[in-house]
């Protein structure tokens, strides 16, 4: 099919991206022109302008979930003893990097 447009998964709004739909929304251009402008699909660039009428702001939400309880040094840490040794425990693992784990983090 010609003229389709490549399918961008997961991908938000840059900074940029979201000020032209911002100032090309309220230059009152339709939701259809300014997807086709900044290659986005219609759904991203209503939901930007939705949350800017209703919120005030175009700043990225923060992630959703549990909050992180090892940081990247003991992730890889915990990644590379379960590689030297694929045997080893948790409470090994605990034991050396000195944070309670849950089995979800191994």
């Amino acid at each position: 099919m010609p003229g389709k447009r490549a399918r961008r998964h997961f991908s938000q709004l840059s900074e940029f991206e979201r000020g032209l739909v911002i100032g090309r929304k309220t230059a009152g251009w339709s939701t259809c022109r300014v997807a086709g402008q900044v290659d986005r699909s219609e759904c991203e660039v209503r939901n930007g302008w939705e949350q800017w009428t209703r919120e005030g702001t175009h700043a990225r939400k923060t992630g959703s979930g549990a909050t992180r309880k090892t940081t990247r040094r003991e992730d890889r840490r915990i990644v590379r003893q379960a590689l030297v040794d694929p045997t080893v425990t948790r409470s090994t693992i605990r034991a050396d990097v000195g944070v309670a784990i849950v089995p979800q983090t191994i």
